[in-house]
């Protein structure tokens, strides 16, 4: 957690700066994802015939209808009043105007229904720092030959717009774990200032190595137990008889390493957020 320098030095301080803070350091503007899909690579399994699970659902299953599910509802049983799922991005503050701005991305508490949210508790996810923003041009694109032909395609974010920091983090793929290298998010912003993005792309470098090792939780559905490479086009992690079913690989080559480079794209609407001033670097306000 970040903590704010000023106020770690004595109560007193603390409380003076509680009162001060949000007026002299600016409002926190906080966008949480409200859709989020996986566009490459697709995720196949081997029951019952090679099916691409992606979007289509077997047996009540897709990785994005998970997604949406984890993102939009709150299935935890017993309820606990809390989407499941929820990835923020804020800038402290926005202002459209400059060429870059103080940006953090990580995951928040957000109240159900999703209709309403209200975020608080931010966890940084590592994806901090400053975040470009550009009037003109794109802030981020799929790197060329690193698609297949998947419909729908990979769509980019282009200006007026913004690209974070590019940093390491780990994917919350609908409940599955998937640890991203030189990962980066963007989007296009909607309005002055900005009432929500659109056309946010998600991407970063999944190696084979760490597919292999990582395990789908047992709990899921269908691939649950099974290393994640042994889902993805091209996958063949160690052992017999478990290579990916898919008929083409996905396999991508990045820094000398193999893996996949995985995009999704995503939409954001700006979202009511307050949070304790001690738990991150933004003096937290309230922002609608």
């Amino acid at each position: 957690m970040h903590r704010h320098p000023v106020c770690m030095l004595s109560s007193f301080a603390a409380a003076l700066c509680v009162l001060v803070a949000p007026s002299a350091m600016g409002q926190v503007s906080a966008f949480r994802m409200s859709d989020l899909d996986l566009r490459d690579p697709h995720v196949y399994v081997d029951l019952i015939g090679c099916r691409d699970v992606t979007d289509t659902p077997f047996l009540s299953f897709s990785v994005n209808g998970q997604l949406q599910a984890n993102i939009q509802t709150d299935a935890s049983s017993p309820a606990d009043g809390l989407l499941d799922l929820s990835n923020v991005f804020l800038f402290d503050p926005l202002d459209q105007t400059l060429a870059s701005n103080a940006f953090d991305s990580g995951a928040a508490d957000c109240t159900a229904p999703l209709a309403g949210t209200h975020c608080s508790n931010f966890d940084s996810s590592g994806l901090s720092g400053s975040a470009s923003l550009l009037l003109a041009g794109d802030c981020l694109a799929p790197i060329a030959g690193t698609l297949h032909n998947y419909a729908p395609g990979v769509v980019g974010a282009a200006a007026p717009c913004f690209s974070s920091p590019v940093g390491t983090i780990m994917l919350d793929l609908g409940g599955i774990p998937v640890p991203l290298q030189d990962a980066q998010i963007a989007a296009t912003f909607v309005g002055v200032p900005a009432t929500h993005t659109v056309n946010g792309l998600m991407k970063g470098f999944l190696r084979a190595s760490d597919a292999d090792v990582a395990l789908v939780p047992a709990t899921f559905p269908l691939v649950g137990g099974l290393p994640l490479s042994q889902l993805l086009p091209g996958g063949d992690p160690p052992g017999v008889g478990n290579t990916n079913c898919a008929p083409h690989s996905d396999l991508d080559v990045h820094d000398g390493q193999s893996g996949w480079w995985f995009y999704l794209n995503f939409s954001a609407p700006r979202t009511p957020f307050g949070d304790d001033l001690f738990a991150t670097g933004f003096a937290d306000g309230f922002e609608s």
